[in-house]
């Protein structure tokens, strides 16, 4: 398992366009052997695959790619091991993911000798690229819609990227967990051994508690800007960041379940599914406002579904 392990990272980082491809899926086997061992014997299976890819791309590069990924194959094979539900197992793996990548993240950032003038640079030439694109494509006119000028349009996009960037590498973490979650589970599975039970999407659900997160980030987000304290609002703004995409992906569990729950003619479901694709961020931000509702008062309880209002 520990050499199959290595080999699955090597891949990625000898062919850098695997790379996405097998950072997700290099820490299974460390997840099926404390699954099928315990995790004693996963700790020191990851050493040795440590070690291999140390012999091969060296130190410095094995290091990083342990510490990013390596605590995410060992929380979900001692999650899958004690048999935590899958709710409790995603969050698991979403904190040490986001904890990995920020640590990851901010190492390399130092080692590397990087500033902040050059992070505010290279926002810059994104910035200047997407506005470039949007010329292109003819609806640069609409987003700043006279308001301001592109040079104005790439100054907020430049702030926002540098403002938000914690947030966006905590998403990142989160996203890969639930990936790894949901190959290493179907391999677990797959093997005969025990994977924690994963309901249908339109049973998705956050506890009612995490509502708090939002509320907080909230909460430090207006009274930093009251207070003129600036690392309180943007540790708000970062939260909220973090939490929007979580909430419409519960919000569109929400509408998913409706859908197949009410008895509407064909016709006006598909014009259900226009009317959203036309009004995109309107029905963006419908979805996320009822997936924060959702969490709660549990639309799918109050329509009296006990099994479908269960969460995960």
């Amino acid at each position: 398992m520990a050499a199959l392990t290595a080999v699955l990272a090597l891949i990625g980082l000898l062919v850098p366009p695997l790379m996405l491809i097998t950072s997700l899926i290099w820490t299974i086997p460390i997840v099926v052997l404390i699954v099928r061992r315990d995790f004693k014997t996963g700790v020191m299976a990851t050493i040795v695959a440590a070690f291999l890819v140390t012999l091969v791309v060296g130190p410095v590069r094995a290091f990083f790619l342990i510490l990013q990924f390596g605590g995410l194959g060992l929380v979900y094979g001692y999650l899958f091991k004690v048999r935590v539900s899958s709710g409790n197992a995603l969050l698991g793996g979403a904190l040490v993911a986001a904890a990995s990548t920020a640590l990851a993240t901010g190492l390399s950032f130092l080692i590397m000798g990087g500033s902040f003038a050059n992070l505010e640079a290279a926002s810059r030439e994104t910035a200047n690229a997407m506005i470039e694109a949007y010329r292109k494509a003819g609806v640069l006119e609409n987003m700043t819609q006279g308001e301001m000028t592109p040079e104005e349009l790439a100054d907020a996009m430049v702030k926002m990227m540098t403002v938000l960037l914690p947030g966006a590498l905590v998403i990142g973490g989160v996203f890969s967990a639930f990936i790894n979650f949901i190959l290493s589970r179907a391999v677990v599975k797959r093997l005969g051994l025990y994977s924690p039970y994963l309901p249908p999407f339109r049973r998705w659900q956050l506890p009612w508690y995490m509502v708090w997160g939002f509320i907080a980030g909230l909460g430090f987000w207006l009274l930093g800007d009251y207070l003129a304290i600036r690392w309180l609002a943007v540790a708000g703004q970062n939260i909220l960041y973090v939490f929007l995409p979580i909430l419409f992906v519960i919000g569109l569990s929400v509408a998913t379940y409706f859908y197949h729950r009410w008895t509407w003619p064909v016709f006006f479901k598909v014009m259900a599914l226009v009317i959203a694709v036309l009004y995109l961020p309107m029905a963006i931000m419908t979805l996320m406002m009822m997936g924060l509702l959702d969490t709660l008062f549990n639309y799918r309880k109050i329509t009296g579904d006990e099994e479908e209002g269960k969460p995960a």
